[in-house]
C-alpha cells in the first residue's frame, strides 16, 4: 500500500487550513458559500467521537487528512465491534453521557432499521451528486465504503491446488480432503454477530436454495468467529486453513505486516459479497458542525483516496485505482457484475433474523 498522501488529497486539507487554531478555512471548491458557517460553527465544538467497527491502521490515513484540514478538530475513533456500535449508543443515548457524534459499522440490521425512523440527523453532504445511488440509501444514512468479503487462507499450508477460488470450489475441495479442512474452516457466526448475519443473509438469499446445501455440506467442518481479525492471526498461526467471507478491511493491511506473507486471499468467483459500511450522525449530537465536516471529508474525492490506503474500498468512481489497493469498479469488473452480491440496508434483515439463524444453525450442523 503506497504511504504517500499525494498532492491532490493534500490540496483539500490545504486549501482548508494551515496550521494552527486561528486560521481561516477555506470552502472547498463546489459548496455553497454558507458553508463556511458550518466551519466556523465546529471551532467552538468539542472534538468528536467516533463508534465503528475500524481498526487503527484503517482510520490513520483518512484521520491524518482530516487533521491537516481543520486542525482544530480532535477526532477519538474507537474500534468496537459491528452490533457493539449501535448497542453501545443506544444505552448511552439520552443519558447526558458524552456519546458518539457519528456511528460507522457493518451491522446493517440496524441501519435497516434507522432508515426513516428519525434517530439519525438528515443531512444533504455538498458530496451527493459524486456518489453513486447506494451511497445515500435513506435520510441520515450514508455508507462509507463498499467492501469485498474474501476468501483467505495460509499460503504456507494449502499448496497452490488447495487455495480456494470461491465457495463451490473449496465445497469441493473440503469434501475430497476432510483432513485438511475439517475443523480448519472458519468465518463469521452470523447467530452471534450483527456483521456476519447480514453478509451471509443476503449472499444466500442470492444463491437460494443450491446455496444453503453446499452451506450445509461444510457447516460441521466450519468453527464461527466474531472478528476478521481474529480469524486471520488463526489462518496465520494454522488454527485455521482458510476462511470464508472474511472482511477485506481486516485482511489487506495484514498483509503488510510481519507475517503477512503467510496469507492469501482470492475475490470468490461465484460471489463476492460487497458488505456497504453505513454511515450516520446521531440526531442530538453535541457536536453536529464537526460531524459534517468529517461526513463531507469522508465522501470527498480526497477522504474516499484516502479510505482506500487504509484498506477500504471506495465506492466513488473517479478514485484512482492506482492510488488505493482496490476500488469498488475494479472489483466488479475482476468478478464480473454478475457475481457481486450486495449487501445492503435490507428491512427484510429485521423481519427474517429469527428464522435464518435458526436455519444457519440447522446448516451448521450439516442439515
Amino acid at each position: 500500500m503506497k504511504q504517500h498522501i499525494t498532492a491532490a488529497i493534500l490540496a483539500f486539507g490545504l486549501a482548508a487550513a494551515t496550521a494552527g487554531h486561528a486560521q481561516e478555512a477555506a470552502v472547498p471548491a463546489g459548496y455553497p458559500a454558507d458553508y463556511a458557517a458550518v466551519i466556523e460553527g465546529s471551532r467552538s465544538e468539542g472534538g468528536l467521537v467516533i463508534y465503528s467497527n475500524m481498526a487503527d491502521n484503517n482510520w490513520q490515513p483518512l484521520l491524518e487528512g482530516f487533521r491537516a484540514a481543520y486542525p482544530w478538530i480532535k477526532v477519538e475513533t474507537l474500534d468496537l465491534g459491528s452490533g457493539t456500535v449501535h448497542s453501545r449508543w443506544e444505552a448511552e443515548a439520552g443519558s447526558g453521557s458524552r456519546t458518539a457524534d457519528i456511528l460507522i459499522s457493518g451491522a446493517n440490521d440496524r441501519w435497516a432499521a434507522y432508515a426513516g425512523d428519525g434517530r439519525m440527523l438528515d443531512y444533504q453532504s455538498p458530496e451527493l451528486a459524486a456518489l453513486p445511488g447506494f451511497a445515500h440509501p435513506a435520510p441520515g444514512i450514508y455508507t462509507l465504503s463498499a467492501d469485498p468479503l474474501v476468501i483467505t487462507y495460509n499460503a504456507a499450508l494449502l499448496p497452490e491446488g488447495q487455495r480456494p477460488t470461491g465457495f463451490a470450489s473449496l465445497v469441493a475441495m473440503a469434501a475430497e480432503d476432510r483432513g485438511t479442512f475439517d475443523g480448519k474452516i472458519t468465518t463469521y457466526d452470523a447467530a452471534r454477530n450483527s456483521f456476519g448475519l447480514a453478509a451471509w443473509w443476503s449472499y444466500l438469499n442470492a444463491k437460494g436454495g443450491n446455496g444453503w446445501a453446499e452451506l450445509a455440506k461444510i457447516g460441521p467442518m466450519i468453527r464461527g468467529e466474531v472478528s476478521g481479525g481474529a480469524m486471520n492471526e488463526k489462518i496465520a498461526t494454522g488454527e485455521y486453513v482458510v476462511g470464508l467471507a472474511v472482511s477485506g478491511i481486516t485482511i489487506f493491511p495484514r498483509l503488510d505486516q510481519p507475517g503477512g506473507e503467510l496469507l492469501g486471499f482470492a475475490f470468490p468467483d461465484d460471489g463476492t459479497i460487497m458488505m456497504l459500511r453505513g454511515m450516520g450522525i446521531p440526531k442530538g449530537t453535541a457536536n453536529p458542525n464537526s460531524a459534517k465536516l468529517f461526513i463531507d471529508y469522508a465522501l470527498s474525492h480526497a477522504g474516499q483516496t484516502l479510505l482506500g490506503k487504509g484498506g477500504l474500498t471506495p465506492l466513488r468512481d473517479d478514485v484512482d485505482e492506482a492510488e488505493v489497493r482496490y476500488t469498488y469498479q475494479g472489483i466488479e469488473k475482476t468478478v464480473g457484475k454478475d457475481n457481486i452480491v450486495v449487501a445492503g440496508f435490507d428491512k427484510g434483515l429485521i423481519a427474517e433474523a429469527a428464522p435464518f439463524v435458526e436455519k444457519w444453525k440447522a446448516a451448521m450442523a450439516g442439515h
